[in-house]
């Protein structure tokens, strides 16, 4: 038998978040929900940075871009955010 928790945990991870909510429903915790009516949502201030890139590398880089439908410099933020997040696993 499942026991009922009476409020969402709290978790130390997003992992451990992610495992629970594959197990409980919301519908679980609709006492402890509380409606908002106004959200908003802050986009991250971002820096320009400046990066030397030899002619080759960029034509390369515009090519795989055009493949993927993105601009080159969206490509470029991806990667470095992809592989940012690996680094830091």
């Amino acid at each position: 038998m499942k026991t009922k928790l009476k409020t969402i945990p709290r978790f130390k991870s997003e992992h451990e978040e992610a495992r629970f909510w594959k197990t409980h429903s919301i519908t679980e915790f609709e006492d402890d929900l509380v409606e908002v009516k106004d959200v908003r949502f802050r986009k991250p201030r971002k820096r320009l940075i400046s990066l030397r890139v030899d002619d080759h590398m960029i034509a390369s880089l515009k090519k795989t871009a055009i493949k993927k439908g993105l601009g080159y410099l969206t490509l470029i933020r991806m990667w470095i955010a992809e592989r940012l997040t690996r680094e830091s696993r």
